[in-house]
């Protein structure tokens, strides 16, 4: 697939088109086979394939601090089939989740997106230094 707007499934991204289905925050969930209930959170235009549902959140409420929600949801109770999981809105959708002020929410998603940046940043340092290390040892045995 080409173009400029990405195209997700179970695995991720796959792909890229010229057309894209919707514009903004979201949360991508995993709703058929082994990856099912994994989550993503995307903000920007997209498409995504059958494998995939899309949640986005009406005006006044944080789809960030909904997408850390459901990163500790059980979704476990809701999946059926036997040979390929699936799990479907109309089950888990119905399931209640804590949901304080919005102010609370704003900074519970802030300090949250916060420390995953973070976890992402020292993530890249960790491979960084493995390779310097690599380099090194390397180096010292020539």
């Amino acid at each position: 697939m080409t173009g400029s707007y990405p195209v997700y499934g179970a695995t991720g991204l796959i792909g890229y088109t010229n057309n894209y289905a919707y514009n903004g925050e979201s949360i991508l969930i995993v709703k058929d086979g082994s990856g099912v209930g994994s989550l993503s959170y995307v903000n920007d235009h997209f498409s995504v394939i059958g494998t995939l549902n899309y949640l986005t959140a009406k005006e006044n409420y944080s789809i960030l601090y909904l997408y850390y929600a459901l990163m500790a949801f059980n979704f476990t109770p809701y999946i059926t089939g036997m040979a390929i999981p699936h799990i479907y809105f109309k089950d888990y959708g119905k399931a209640k989740l804590f949901y304080p002020s919005i102010e609370k929410r704003i900074r519970i998603a802030s300090l949250l997106h916060n420390i995953e940046q973070k976890l992402v940043v020292e993530q890249n340092l960790v491979i960084s230094l493995s390779a310097q290390k690599s380099y090194l040892l390397r180096m010292l045995f020539i």
